[in-house]
This record gives structure tokens, C-alpha cells and sequence, in this order.
């Protein structure tokens, strides 16, 4: 079985790698960057398009970036600062889509609840998580010495 590249730990590095490209965006040139950062031999177009969030960004990048090299001033000054912004709103891009989606999911799972009688008020669904200590198990009560001996 081939060994999986991309992750839920890989896909954050690959998201963000697409909101700092500068210049051309090209599959193979994207591909050849994301494999020496996730120092992996080679990555294929057909890899990163088994990922729609990916395939998705990618089409959406390049179309940002067709119109921002037409739009940018050439003043060498402005050019870090024009950067980062281009970074920064690619980056708000993404994420109010992503915000978009799930905003989305979530109105899909409330109208399926009510369209199945689920009764939200008997569910504790706001209930906070249970703490984890580093060892990965939940932090219970310790039980006292007289529970341990039986």
C-alpha cells in the first residue's frame, strides 16, 4: 500500500504553501515544492487531486494571482508590504470559505435533527470535553485506597 503524503498534519502545510505562491502556479512546479517541504521523493498532480480542498485552492490561487499581477503597482517600495497583504487576503480567503462550508454543515446536521425528532434540549450537546492528561486517558477521580485493595 502506498504511503499516505498528505494528512490532516501535512494539509495545513500544503494550504498555506498555496496562500504565499508567488509567480507562475503551475502543477509541477507546486508538486516539486510540496515534495522537498514535506520531504517526500516526488508528489503527483494526481496525489493533490484526490484532495478537493487542495484541487479546489489551487484553481482559486491561480485565478488570484492572474489578477493581481495585473492589478499590482510596480513601486519597489510597496513590494514587501504588497506581498504580505496578498499573502494575508489569500489567507482570509480561504478561511471565510472554510467558514463558509462548515456554517453550511452545520445547517444541514440542525435541519436533519429537527426533520427527525431529534430533541435538541435532551441532548448535551454544549457539554465540555473531558480533560486529558499527556498520557492520552481521561482524568477521573482517583480512586481511593480502599477501592484499589478490593
Amino acid at each position: 500500500m502506498p504511503k499516505k503524503i498528505i494528512t490532516k498534519a501535512t494539509l495545513p502545510k500544503v494550504m498555506r504553501e498555496l496562500d504565499r505562491w508567488e509567480g507562475k502556479l503551475t502543477w509541477p512546479l507546486f508538486c516539486e515544492r510540496i515534495a522537498k517541504i514535506l520531504d517526500v521523493g516526488s508528489v503527483s498532480k494526481h496525489t493533490m487531486y484526490l484532495y478537493p480542498a487542495i484541487k479546489e485552492r489551487f484553481q482559486q490561487r491561480q485565478k488570484d494571482l492572474r489578477e493581481v499581477k495585473q492589478a499590482l503597482p510596480r513601486d519597489f517600495t510597496l513590494e514587501a508590504a504588497t506581498r504580505r497583504i496578498s499573502d494575508l487576503e489569500a489567507q482570509v480567503k480561504r478561511l471565510e470559505e472554510t467558514n463558509n462550508r462548515l456554517l453550511d454543515q452545520f445547517r444541514r446536521w440542525q435541519y436533519n435533527a429537527y426533520a427527525n425528532n431529534v430533541r435538541m434540549d435532551l441532548l448535551a450537546w454544549d457539554k465540555p470535553l473531558p480533560e486529558m492528561n499527556r498520557a492520552g486517558r481521561k482524568r477521573g477521580k482517583k480512586k481511593s485506597k480502599e477501592a484499589k485493595k478490593s
